[in-house]
């Protein structure tokens, strides 16, 4: 039997309603019913669940550092821990996208009361890249779909992926003292084409500020040929 476009058209939107209610897409954060139903992170968890980041005074930066934001309080052991750990190991790409678009709103926000100073260069979002062999086994970079999700709310441009690598494959952070952690990531990433650094204001995306030594490292092989400029900072949380 051939059936008409419009009685395609009616058979895809049955068999979609019925998936729908035989299989309820849940916010993968709390469990709850997501809407609209594209979306993985519900209203609620996004506006409520988590406690937001109050700047850290104490906290010093790097003199190439102009400003370091982060939209949330780390929980440990809570829900954010746990989306973000969906996020590295359960291959919800949609997860970082919709947390980068949130941090890239939040941060806009921010910045129109605190004013970072930017400066006139057009930024560019560099996400913290993987060493290819964790990348192959994760299968996508989780601060590259953050990076993606600020763009969408700032217009920003992403740098592309061949132009920052990871050249060393350093063993995980957890656990480490600031020293440490700052030695393990000695050289661990490499540059390009400086050109695309040389006309913008490079901001390094993440998902967690920990210590720094991570983004730190990174802006400053960004950096490491024009100390007079300066980066930026954007994570998701603040451990």
């Amino acid at each position: 039997m051939v059936h008409t476009r419009k009685e395609l058209a009616m058979i895809k939107k049955i068999i979609s309603t019925f998936s729908e209610i035989a299989f309820p897409k849940v916010c993968v954060c709390c469990g709850n019913s997501v809407v609209p139903p594209n979306e993985c992170i519900c209203n609620y968890c996004l506006r409520n669940r988590f406690e937001p980041h109050m700047s850290d005074e104490t906290l010093i930066l790097p003199e190439i550092i102009n400003f370091q934001f982060a939209m949330w309080q780390f929980d440990k052991g809570g829900y954010l821990q746990n989306l973000l750990h969906k996020l590295k190991y359960d291959y919800l790409k949609g997860v970082g996208e919709e947390l980068g678009f949130a941090a890239g709103k939040a941060f806009l926000k921010y910045n129109e009361i605190n004013n970072f100073n930017i400066g006139e260069l057009t930024p560019l979002i560099v996400p913290v890249p993987l060493h290819p062999s964790k990348q192959r086994k994760r299968g996508y970079n989780q601060a590259r779909a953050i990076g993606e999700g600020i763009s969408k709310v700032t217009d920003w441009p992403v740098i592309a992926s061949a132009v920052v690598e990871r050249v060393k494959k350093t063993t995980t952070q957890t656990g480490l003292s600031s020293e440490a952690r700052k030695k393990n990531l000695f050289q661990a990433f490499k540059l390009n084409d400086r050109e695309i650094i040389n006309h913008h204001f490079p901001i390094v995306v993440d998902d967690v500020f920990t210590t720094g030594a991570t983004t730190f490292e990174l802006a400053d092989e960004l950096l490491k040929e024009n100390r007079e400029q300066r980066a930026g900072i954007i994570t998701v949380a603040m451990a």
